[in-house]
């Protein structure tokens, strides 16, 4: 499908404000000269030095690089070492996306702490960027924050990793989803910068695409560093703290909600069908009960003969119509909005039946993983 509009619209002018700094002032002209000595060479690749903080001081943006522990429960020991690096960015994918102009509503780009990200309980691409490149900096995992542009995104960060020797991952923290720069379904089609807590990278070499360029750092050729020997990093001092407390998430509240959403979601599923008797499955619903604990354990991808198993006997006797939905906890509304989109409903038969299960994992600091289940059957004949 390609959509166009006429006539075209025009992206609005960057907004380049002034604000107050805690740093010197030698040392932020000269961080200026050097983004405004790439930016002429390269006026497409938008890189960033510094960011705006809560209190409305910029800070640099290696300052929001720090190394800190993700939560015990993530850490399992007896788990691959592949297994924890996604199973921590399951979590920080499951902390909503939020973009800085509702927050805040303001125009600028605000970046806030981990431990404001995870107080607040929501942020854009960033904020989830720099709390897993954190939290893998910590597993002593090479990361770096990686800013570009990405489809559907546009402008955005994500977090690359060195798998091994010249093996990289890209990592879209807020969907928890990870690619090879190597591959064509990558979203990011375009690397800007690099950022880490000791330096600011940018990509001076003439390809920008993640699979056509080098990722050797220290080729001057191919990467344009702030700092360097003949112009050290000074001593700054990181904005993050020093380790994150988390805290245990009320169960009974889970339980409460997931009660909730389920008694609200077969609610909405028979005034969505006014015309016809809306008739529940419980032998079906019992099932999907079962499965989706083992869907949040798998990510979503148990081995196919455990789904038979536990669907044996419903598709025995039924055609089932339906599938498992995930997201994040935001609200009530956002969940409706999810099972509405399934169009499950809409079935004008009056033999049809339906099956709904609700299932919340909790992680820490009220991070809930919401998954639905929902289903039509039609008994075969």
């Amino acid at each position: 499908m390609f959509i166009t509009i006429e006539p075209y619209l025009i992206l609005p002018e960057k907004i380049e404000g002034k604000f107050e700094s805690s740093e010197a002032p030698s040392l932020l002209s000269g961080v200026e000269a050097w983004r405004s000595s790439f930016t002429n060479l390269f006026p497409q690749r938008n890189i960033k030095t510094s960011v705006l903080d809560m209190s409305g001081k910029t800070v640099f943006i290696m300052l929001y690089i720090h190394p800190l522990k993700p939560p015990d429960v993530l850490l399992n020991e007896t788990a691959s070492t592949l297994s924890i690096y996604e199973q921590v960015a399951h979590y920080v994918s499951l902390i909503p996306s939020i973009d800085d102009s509702v927050i805040y509503n303001s125009v600028c780009d605000i970046w806030s702490t981990c431990n404001q990200f995870l107080q607040l309980l929501c942020g854009d691409e960033e904020e989830h960027a720099v709390l897993l490149c954190n939290y893998f900096l910590h597993l002593n995992k090479r990361a770096w924050l990686c800013i570009g542009f990405a489809v559907p995104e546009g402008q955005t960060t994500y977090v690359l990793t060195e798998e091994s020797r010249d093996v990289y991952w890209l990592w879209c923290a807020s969907g928890g989803e990870h690619y090879s720069v190597r591959d064509s379904f990558c979203p990011m089609q375009a690397v800007w910068c690099l950022v880490n807590e000791d330096n600011i990278w940018a990509n001076i070499q003439q390809h920008q695409h993640p699979a056509n360029i080098s990722y050797n750092l220290s080729k001057a050729r191919d990467w344009k560093a702030l700092f360097s020997k003949s112009s050290p990093r000074p001593a700054l001092t990181t904005v993050q703290p020093s380790s994150l407390t988390y805290l245990p998430t009320n169960e009974q509240h889970m339980h409460d909600l997931e009660e909730r959403i389920e008694r609200t979601l077969r609610e909405k599923i028979m005034e969505w069908r006014p015309r016809h008797i809306t008739r529940w499955n419980r032998y079906c619903t019992q099932a999907f009960r079962q499965l989706l604990p083992r869907l949040e354990q798998t990510g979503g991808a148990p081995p196919a003969d455990e789904v038979a198993t536990h669907l044996e006997g419903i598709l025995a006797s039924y055609q089932l119509f339906g599938y498992p939905l995930h997201m994040p906890y935001t609200d009530m509304r956002d969940v409706i909005a999810a099972v509405a989109a399934t169009r499950v409903y809409a079935s004008e038969t009056s033999d049809i039946e339906y099956a709904l299960a609700v299932y919340i994992h909790p992680y820490p600091c009220n991070v809930l993983s919401v998954w639905v289940y929902v289903a039509s059957l039609v008994r075969k004949r």
